[in-house]
Protein backbone atom coordinates (compact mmCIF):
# COMPACT_ATOMS: atom_id res chain seq x y z
CA UNK A 1 0.00 0.00 0.00
CA UNK A 2 0.84 3.24 -0.32
CA UNK A 3 3.30 4.82 2.51
CA UNK A 4 3.41 8.53 0.69
CA UNK A 5 -0.14 9.91 0.81
CA UNK A 6 0.73 11.69 -2.64
CA UNK A 7 1.33 9.10 -4.27
CA UNK A 8 -0.56 6.12 -6.76
CA UNK A 9 0.50 2.72 -6.60
CA UNK A 10 -0.42 0.04 -8.91
CA UNK A 11 -3.53 -2.36 -8.49
CA UNK A 12 -5.54 -4.38 -9.83
CA UNK A 13 -9.33 -3.04 -9.05
CA UNK A 14 -12.15 -5.68 -9.37
CA UNK A 15 -15.62 -3.98 -9.27
CA UNK A 16 -18.70 -5.64 -8.23
CA UNK A 17 -22.55 -4.37 -8.21
CA UNK A 18 -25.36 -6.89 -7.31
CA UNK A 19 -28.19 -6.35 -10.19
CA UNK A 20 -31.71 -5.96 -9.13
CA UNK A 21 -31.06 -4.09 -6.11
CA UNK A 22 -33.73 -1.08 -6.45
CA UNK A 23 -36.21 -4.31 -5.93
CA UNK A 24 -34.04 -5.72 -3.30
CA UNK A 25 -35.07 -4.09 0.61
CA UNK A 26 -35.28 -6.47 3.08
CA UNK A 27 -32.63 -6.13 5.47
CA UNK A 28 -31.91 -9.72 5.57
CA UNK A 29 -31.18 -9.96 2.04
CA UNK A 30 -28.94 -7.00 1.41
CA UNK A 31 -27.01 -8.50 4.54
CA UNK A 32 -26.67 -11.79 2.79
CA UNK A 33 -25.04 -9.61 0.30
CA UNK A 34 -22.47 -7.44 2.19
CA UNK A 35 -22.04 -11.19 4.50
CA UNK A 36 -21.18 -13.09 1.38
CA UNK A 37 -18.48 -10.31 0.25
CA UNK A 38 -16.77 -10.01 3.79
CA UNK A 39 -16.96 -14.54 4.47
CA UNK A 40 -15.10 -15.51 1.32
CA UNK A 41 -12.93 -12.19 1.47
CA UNK A 42 -12.08 -13.99 4.87
CA UNK A 43 -11.33 -17.49 3.78
CA UNK A 44 -8.87 -16.55 1.43
CA UNK A 45 -7.26 -14.46 4.01
CA UNK A 46 -6.91 -17.38 5.91
CA UNK A 47 -4.88 -18.95 3.26
CA UNK A 48 -2.48 -16.35 3.26
CA UNK A 49 0.80 -16.84 4.19
CA UNK A 50 3.92 -14.80 5.53
CA UNK A 51 6.39 -15.46 2.23
CA UNK A 52 2.96 -14.54 -0.37
CA UNK A 53 4.26 -11.48 -1.98
CA UNK A 54 0.62 -9.86 -2.57
CA UNK A 55 -2.02 -8.57 -0.74
CA UNK A 56 -5.97 -8.07 -1.05
CA UNK A 57 -8.43 -5.34 0.24
CA UNK A 58 -12.26 -5.35 -0.04
CA UNK A 59 -14.09 -2.50 0.59
CA UNK A 60 -18.41 -2.70 0.12
CA UNK A 61 -21.00 -0.10 -0.23
CA UNK A 62 -24.82 -1.46 -0.14
CA UNK A 63 -24.83 -3.46 -3.23
CA UNK A 64 -21.16 -2.78 -5.00
CA UNK A 65 -17.94 -4.11 -3.65
CA UNK A 66 -14.34 -3.14 -5.05
CA UNK A 67 -11.68 -5.66 -4.43
CA UNK A 68 -8.12 -4.61 -4.70
CA UNK A 69 -4.94 -6.84 -5.17
CA UNK A 70 -1.11 -5.06 -5.12
CA UNK A 71 2.17 -6.32 -4.27
CA UNK A 72 3.52 -5.77 -0.85
CA UNK A 73 6.42 -3.17 -0.08
CA UNK A 74 9.67 -4.56 -0.17
CA UNK A 75 8.78 -6.75 -2.42
CA UNK A 76 12.10 -6.78 -5.61
CA UNK A 77 10.54 -6.55 -9.07
CA UNK A 78 11.43 -9.42 -9.91
CA UNK A 79 8.98 -11.36 -7.91
CA UNK A 80 6.86 -8.89 -8.99
CA UNK A 81 4.78 -11.13 -11.63
CA UNK A 82 1.51 -9.47 -12.96
CA UNK A 83 0.42 -12.44 -14.97
CA UNK A 84 0.16 -14.48 -12.19
CA UNK A 85 -0.81 -11.79 -9.74
CA UNK A 86 -3.88 -11.36 -11.80
CA UNK A 87 -4.06 -15.07 -12.45
CA UNK A 88 -4.29 -16.01 -8.91
CA UNK A 89 -6.99 -13.12 -8.47
CA UNK A 90 -9.22 -14.55 -10.61
CA UNK A 91 -9.26 -17.82 -9.11
CA UNK A 92 -9.26 -16.71 -5.47
CA UNK A 93 -12.39 -14.27 -6.93
CA UNK A 94 -14.38 -17.13 -8.38
CA UNK A 95 -15.80 -18.70 -5.29
CA UNK A 96 -17.20 -15.73 -4.28
CA UNK A 97 -19.26 -16.01 -7.85
CA UNK A 98 -20.40 -19.19 -7.48
CA UNK A 99 -21.87 -18.37 -4.22
CA UNK A 100 -23.68 -15.35 -5.33
CA UNK A 101 -25.29 -17.58 -7.95
CA UNK A 102 -25.92 -20.40 -5.89
CA UNK A 103 -28.07 -18.17 -3.78
CA UNK A 104 -29.72 -16.59 -7.20
CA UNK A 105 -27.87 -13.38 -6.60
CA UNK A 106 -26.76 -12.10 -10.22
CA UNK A 107 -23.98 -9.28 -10.72
CA UNK A 108 -21.82 -7.43 -13.24
CA UNK A 109 -18.87 -6.06 -12.81
CA UNK A 110 -15.52 -4.51 -14.21
CA UNK A 111 -11.39 -5.34 -13.77
CA UNK A 112 -8.90 -3.20 -14.49
CA UNK A 113 -4.85 -2.28 -13.58
CA UNK A 114 -3.21 0.63 -12.68
CA UNK A 115 -2.91 4.02 -10.45
CA UNK A 116 -4.93 3.39 -7.71
CA UNK A 117 -5.04 5.03 -3.62
CA UNK A 118 -6.35 2.76 -0.43
CA UNK A 119 -6.12 3.99 3.08
CA UNK A 120 -7.23 0.93 4.56
CA UNK A 121 -7.38 3.23 8.09
CA UNK A 122 -9.73 5.58 6.87
CA UNK A 123 -12.00 3.17 4.28
CA UNK A 124 -10.35 6.01 1.54
CA UNK A 125 -9.57 4.58 -2.03
CA UNK A 126 -9.36 6.39 -5.26
CA UNK A 127 -7.52 6.55 -8.52
CA UNK A 128 -8.20 6.05 -12.50
CA UNK A 129 -7.98 2.59 -12.50
CA UNK A 130 -10.92 2.78 -9.91
CA UNK A 131 -12.76 4.62 -11.98
CA UNK A 132 -11.93 2.69 -15.36
CA UNK A 133 -13.36 -1.01 -13.48
CA UNK A 134 -16.17 1.46 -12.38
CA UNK A 135 -16.69 2.19 -16.08
CA UNK A 136 -16.44 -0.96 -17.55
CA UNK A 137 -18.73 -2.49 -15.48
CA UNK A 138 -21.58 0.50 -15.62
CA UNK A 139 -21.01 1.35 -19.61
CA UNK A 140 -19.70 -1.78 -21.28
CA UNK A 141 -20.93 -4.76 -19.42
CA UNK A 142 -24.28 -4.30 -19.34
CA UNK A 143 -25.26 -7.99 -19.05
CA UNK A 144 -24.73 -10.31 -16.18
CA UNK A 145 -20.80 -10.55 -16.93
CA UNK A 146 -17.86 -9.26 -15.55
CA UNK A 147 -15.58 -7.13 -18.40
CA UNK A 148 -11.64 -7.34 -18.01
CA UNK A 149 -9.67 -4.81 -19.25
CA UNK A 150 -7.07 -6.45 -22.38
CA UNK A 151 -4.41 -5.55 -20.76
CA UNK A 152 -4.95 -7.49 -17.80
CA UNK A 153 -6.76 -10.80 -19.72
CA UNK A 154 -3.62 -10.76 -21.82
CA UNK A 155 -1.48 -11.24 -19.04
CA UNK A 156 -4.00 -14.14 -17.58
CA UNK A 157 -3.83 -16.07 -20.55
CA UNK A 158 -0.19 -15.62 -21.15
CA UNK A 159 0.40 -16.49 -17.62
CA UNK A 160 -1.89 -20.04 -17.86
CA UNK A 161 -0.19 -20.84 -21.42
CA UNK A 162 3.28 -20.64 -19.82
CA UNK A 163 2.25 -22.48 -16.21
CA UNK A 164 0.71 -25.22 -19.02
CA UNK A 165 3.94 -25.35 -20.94
CA UNK A 166 5.92 -26.28 -17.47
CA UNK A 167 3.49 -28.55 -16.34
CA UNK A 168 3.25 -30.37 -19.63
CA UNK A 169 7.17 -30.83 -19.73
CA UNK A 170 7.39 -31.83 -15.82
CA UNK A 171 5.01 -34.78 -16.72
CA UNK A 172 6.18 -35.63 -19.89
CA UNK A 173 10.00 -36.23 -18.18
CA UNK A 174 8.62 -37.46 -14.92
CA UNK A 175 5.57 -39.49 -16.31
CA UNK A 176 1.95 -39.42 -14.69
CA UNK A 177 -0.77 -38.00 -15.81
CA UNK A 178 -1.48 -34.29 -16.22
CA UNK A 179 -3.59 -32.20 -13.98
CA UNK A 180 -7.29 -30.88 -15.05
CA UNK A 181 -7.51 -28.10 -16.77
CA UNK A 182 -9.37 -26.42 -14.40
CA UNK A 183 -6.29 -26.63 -11.83
CA UNK A 184 -4.18 -24.07 -14.60
CA UNK A 185 -6.67 -21.66 -14.01
CA UNK A 186 -7.38 -22.24 -17.95
CA UNK A 187 -10.75 -20.90 -19.35
CA UNK A 188 -10.99 -18.34 -16.31
CA UNK A 189 -10.41 -15.36 -19.14
CA UNK A 190 -12.65 -15.81 -22.31
CA UNK A 191 -13.87 -13.30 -25.22
CA UNK A 192 -17.07 -13.09 -25.40
CA UNK A 193 -19.61 -12.60 -28.76
CA UNK A 194 -18.63 -9.10 -28.81
CA UNK A 195 -14.96 -9.21 -28.60
CA UNK A 196 -14.89 -7.82 -25.19
CA UNK A 197 -12.63 -9.83 -22.73
CA UNK A 198 -14.60 -11.24 -19.79
CA UNK A 199 -14.41 -13.37 -16.37
CA UNK A 200 -15.79 -17.04 -17.07
CA UNK A 201 -17.07 -17.27 -13.26
CA UNK A 202 -18.38 -20.92 -14.45
CA UNK A 203 -15.14 -21.62 -14.90
CA UNK A 204 -15.08 -24.36 -12.31
CA UNK A 205 -17.68 -24.81 -10.26
CA UNK A 206 -17.19 -28.09 -9.27
CA UNK A 207 -13.80 -27.48 -7.63
CA UNK A 208 -14.63 -23.92 -6.19
CA UNK A 209 -18.28 -24.49 -4.37
CA UNK A 210 -18.18 -25.57 -1.08
CA UNK A 211 -20.84 -24.53 0.83
CA UNK A 212 -21.61 -25.78 4.54
CA UNK A 213 -19.30 -28.50 3.57
CA UNK A 214 -21.73 -29.78 0.61
CA UNK A 215 -19.90 -29.76 -2.95
CA UNK A 216 -22.00 -29.51 -5.63
CA UNK A 217 -20.82 -30.67 -8.76
CA UNK A 218 -20.09 -28.40 -11.65
CA UNK A 219 -22.85 -30.11 -14.35
CA UNK A 220 -25.45 -30.11 -11.43
CA UNK A 221 -25.02 -26.68 -10.43
CA UNK A 222 -24.63 -24.95 -14.20
CA UNK A 223 -28.10 -27.36 -14.97
CA UNK A 224 -29.70 -25.34 -11.24
CA UNK A 225 -29.02 -22.17 -12.81
CA UNK A 226 -30.32 -22.61 -16.52
CA UNK A 227 -33.57 -23.60 -15.06
CA UNK A 228 -33.59 -20.59 -12.72
CA UNK A 229 -32.94 -18.14 -16.08
CA UNK A 230 -35.52 -19.83 -17.86
CA UNK A 231 -37.99 -19.31 -14.66
CA UNK A 232 -36.84 -15.34 -14.48
CA UNK A 233 -37.26 -14.80 -18.28
CA UNK A 234 -41.05 -16.52 -17.92
CA UNK A 235 -42.16 -14.79 -14.89
CA UNK A 236 -41.25 -11.49 -15.82
CA UNK A 237 -42.17 -8.85 -18.53
CA UNK A 238 -39.84 -6.08 -18.02
CA UNK A 239 -37.19 -5.99 -21.39
CA UNK A 240 -34.48 -5.19 -19.40
CA UNK A 241 -34.79 -7.71 -16.54
CA UNK A 242 -35.24 -10.38 -19.37
CA UNK A 243 -32.70 -9.67 -21.45
CA UNK A 244 -30.42 -9.97 -18.70
CA UNK A 245 -31.33 -13.75 -18.22
CA UNK A 246 -31.31 -14.28 -21.60
CA UNK A 247 -27.42 -13.54 -21.70
CA UNK A 248 -27.11 -15.77 -18.51
CA UNK A 249 -29.00 -18.53 -19.54
CA UNK A 250 -26.76 -18.35 -23.10
CA UNK A 251 -24.00 -18.10 -21.03
CA UNK A 252 -24.88 -21.41 -18.85
CA UNK A 253 -25.97 -23.20 -21.42
CA UNK A 254 -22.28 -22.90 -23.53
CA UNK A 255 -20.33 -24.11 -20.07
CA UNK A 256 -22.77 -27.24 -19.77
CA UNK A 257 -22.43 -28.06 -23.40
CA UNK A 258 -18.59 -27.65 -22.61
CA UNK A 259 -18.93 -29.87 -19.68
CA UNK A 260 -20.76 -32.81 -21.32
CA UNK A 261 -18.32 -32.62 -24.47
CA UNK A 262 -16.16 -33.06 -22.03
CA UNK A 263 -17.86 -36.05 -20.22
CA UNK A 264 -18.18 -37.69 -23.97
CA UNK A 265 -14.49 -36.79 -24.71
Amino acid sequence: MCSNPNDFSKYLVIFVDILGSKNRTNFQEMYKVNKIFHEEFEKNQKNDKLHTVYFRKIYTFSDCAYIFYGFKSGIADERKDLGKLFTVALCNCEPLFLRFLKEKIIFRGGISYGDAYIDPHRNMFFGDAVNRAYKLESETAIHPRIVIEEFVATKVMNNISMVKDTMRKQYMYFGGMMPKISETGDGIVEEDKDGEYIFNYLHSPENNISLTDCYIFGKVFIEELVDYCIEQINNNKQYKIIDKYYYLLRFSKDKLNNLLETEEN
